[in-house]
């Protein structure tokens, strides 16, 4: 059978993909009984750990708001007070803006470019290492795009000089801090040539920055004081802020656009109301995270520059680092070394990254100890 033969050239080139079970405790993850350092979740601030804050959350909720479902969508009858809160609470932040909740990163991103790409005649310039929810977003709505080069500003450009004058709106899609290659997004040029050519408008994606960056935590392009510059910014909830949903953060008639056209807010039940007050509440608790926020800056120092010492092939700017080890089967043997020694740290292969990429990426946390990570640079 063509299935079959197709999940075999993927066992064959191991890329073959299985989900293990997992049990969590702590910084540690049980995998068939061995206990692991967790260093492959997103949880940068180490939140999720924390029963304190999730004692002081419950402590802080009024027991006949305790709904565990919304029963609707927001459209309908699941639009709780809740919604309300943190969109509001939210928008004292970013005073000239909107914003707007969703269910999750990939529900916002699919939908609303798939919404953007209905406002007229529209090209979209992403870059090559985009998530692949604004992708898909893209290929659903059959918009008109061109993907330039990671962070190539110049081949962007050649893009704006010979498309500017044949649409009403280019959009270009980018990330703040990249999720793979953990470097960041060049903001400043981004704004410059938008300034250039009038008809621009900036997407951007903190899911990776948003809780890392700024006193405030609220991500990387505010503590550059760029947020009124970025047309649509994008909060994910389920890294730093160690809960579910997403918001995207816009002028008034674009949010008015996306609670009329973005598919999967108008047709999704709603997040549980217990959900959003979690998220609303870690909001409210950022600025009390700065030591953490330092904390995970000098780790993530330590870590990368300890590793250029040693001459390996890294990406990483930030607290997401890659050891790119070329070749599937490479990373592979790394990854099952790292677990014999006692880290959790899975194989990164396509389509995840492309070709010839393969690599172990290691997410680390404000938590992290040096004498963690020198064990590590010991297995190289």
């Amino acid at each position: 059978m063509q299935l079959e033969q197709f999940l075999l050239t993927l066992k064959q080139n191991s890329n073959f993909r299985s989900l293990n079970p997992l049990k969590h405790e702590g910084n540690f993850v049980f995998k068939k009984g061995r206990k692991l350092l967790n260093l492959a979740g997103n949880d940068y601030l180490n939140l999720a750990n924390s029963k304190a804050l999730k004692k002081e959350f419950l402590s802080t909720i009024d027991s006949n708001n305790l709904y565990f479902s919304s029963s609707s969508s927001r459209s309908l009858s699941g639009n709780f007070e809740i919604y309300e809160e943190i969109e509001n609470y939210l928008k004292t932040q970013f005073v000239k803006k909107e914003v707007l909740h969703f269910n999750s990163g990939y529900a916002l991103n699919t939908s609303c470019i798939a919404t953007l790409a209905e406002i007229g005649k529209v090209l979209f310039l992403a870059d090559q290492l985009i998530h692949a929810s604004m992708i898909d977003g893209l290929r659903l709505s059959r918009a008109k795009f061109f993907r330039f080069k990671h962070n190539d500003m110049q081949e962007l450009e050649n893009f704006l000089k010979k498309y500017h004058k044949e649409y009403e709106y280019i959009i270009i899609l980018s990330e703040a801090l990249f999720s793979m290659d953990g470097d960041f997004i060049n903001i400043k040029t981004l704004i410059e040539f938008k300034k250039l050519y009038k008809n621009i408008l900036l997407y951007i994606d903190e899911a990776h920055s948003v809780g890392c960056f700024d006193y405030s935590g609220l991500g990387f392009i505010k503590a550059l004081n760029l947020q009124d510059e970025v047309d649509f910014l994008i909060f994910t909830f389920g890294k730093a802020l160690s809960s579910i949903g997403a918001c995207m953060i816009c002028k008034n008639v674009f949010k008015d656009l996306f609670i009329n056209r973005a598919r999967a807010l108008i047709y999704s039940t709603a997040l549980p109301p217990i959900n959003v007050a979690w998220s609303l509440f870690i909001f409210k608790k950022l600025k009390e995270f700065q030591q953490k926020r330092q904390n995970l800056a000098q780790i993530s120092t330590f870590f990368s520059q300890s590793l250029k010492q040693g001459a390996y092939e890294i990406l990483g700017q930030a607290h997401i680092i890659s050891l790119i080890l070329t070749q599937n089967h490479k990373a592979l043997e790394f990854a099952e070394k790292l677990e014999q020694n006692g880290f959790f740290a899975p194989a990164i292969k396509e389509p995840t990254v492309p070709k010839n990429t393969a690599r172990i990426r290691f997410s680390l946390h404000c938590d992290l100890k040096e004498s963690d990570l020198i064990k590590i640079l010991e297995l190289l």
